[in-house]
């Protein structure tokens, strides 16, 4: 047997669908000699700071442990925003490790999304709940789902060692929000007192929708010329306008350009 992983529900049901006869299963779907699965996108998280350094002696967040870089990061399932674990999610984990570690199953498949991320979402599912790592393991590239593109996908899929490198993109990237993310966003926290979010992202986006704030709040109108033209085609007047100004004491300027287009 086969067991393929997609990164959701939805993906999971097109796989299947497009193989046929389609036998829907607790958290599965089974077809032919396959064992279609899925997550729920991201089942596994990076850990927090305290769980590699332990707890606090506030037991808050605290800069007695920033900043934190882990030797080795460490993933561990999806916990809610209260600290809880997700029970949606530790099912559906049981439910793929149940799958993979049948001993009638030989092969697992990566059906991800066609990206760095959706390579990692399923590798951490298997890292972690595969048992026998001598299990063939390959990859479902997908860039649409389409029933043939999916049927085709099949015949052609590689081994998952092949999108290595795609993958260390991937945890590249988790890696380096996380520190700046994790780091930053306490740290700013702690020392103005209100929580603020800090992250590879948010940063550069914040500063552009600030710069964007300003410019629209001191914005002073000017008189300004630049080159246009107006011309009939075909009975239609067409007016071209050149994206070159000049400013109120530059009209010369202007004129000139206009007299040399």
């Amino acid at each position: 047997m086969v067991v393929i992983i997609a990164e959701k529900p939805s993906l999971a049901r097109n796989i299947a669908s497009a193989i046929g006869n389609v036998k829907k299963k607790n958290g599965y779907i089974e077809v032919e000699n396959y064992l279609v699965t899925w997550g729920f996108g991201h089942l596994f998280s990076l850990c927090d700071i305290e769980d590699y350094t332990g707890p606090t002696t506030s037991g808050r967040w605290s800069l007695e442990n920033l900043p934190c870089f882990p030797e080795k990061f460490k993933f561990k399932l999806r916990h809610n925003p209260d600290g809880t674990l997700d029970e949606g999610v530790k099912r559906q984990f049981e439910i793929i490790s149940s799958l993979i570690n049948r001993d009638d199953v030989d092969t697992i498949v990566n059906a991800g999304d066609a990206d760095r991320e959706g390579e990692i979402i399923i590798r951490l599912i298997v890292e972690n709940g595969l048992k026998d790592k001598s299990k063939a393991q390959k990859r479902l590239w997908l860039p649409d789902q389409t029933p043939e593109t999916v049927r085709k996908a099949l015949k052609e899929m590689k081994a998952e060692q092949e999108y290595n490198a795609l993958a260390n993109e991937g945890y590249a990237r988790t890696y380096v929000d996380w520190l700046y993310g994790v780091n930053l966003t306490r740290y700013a926290t702690l020392k103005t007192g209100m929580l603020l979010r800090v992250g590879r992202v948010i940063v550069p986006i914040v500063k552009a929708i600030y710069d964007r704030d300003m410019a629209i709040r001191n914005f002073k109108p000017e008189i300004y010329y630049t080159p246009s033209s107006v011309a009939k085609q075909n009975g239609e007047k067409i007016e071209l306008q050149s994206r070159e100004k000049f400013n109120k004491n530059q009209k010369k300027n202007c004129e000139a350009l206009c007299e040399k287009y």
